[in-house]
């Protein structure tokens, strides 16, 4: 009976000590996650910049030729 109790104690000590491995596994995912989700907007904003400096431009010309 004793041998029992010992393996389900050092079962327990490892599926704890897994559970928190996987907790700061999910905890990096996610932080990269956010970090990938804020670049790809800061990208999307500056591509929305670029083509209205470039509609601008082509205005610019435009009026210039009338």
């Amino acid at each position: 009976m004793q041998v029992h109790r010992l393996s389900t104690f050092i079962f327990l000590i490892f599926t704890a000590g897994s559970y928190e491995l996987e907790k700061d596994f999910v905890k990096k995912k996610m932080k990269n996650y956010k970090k990938a989700n804020a670049e790809l907007k800061i990208e999307r904003k500056k591509d929305a910049i670029q083509s209205n400096d470039g509609s601008i431009q082509l205005y610019g010309d435009e009026r210039k030729s009338l």
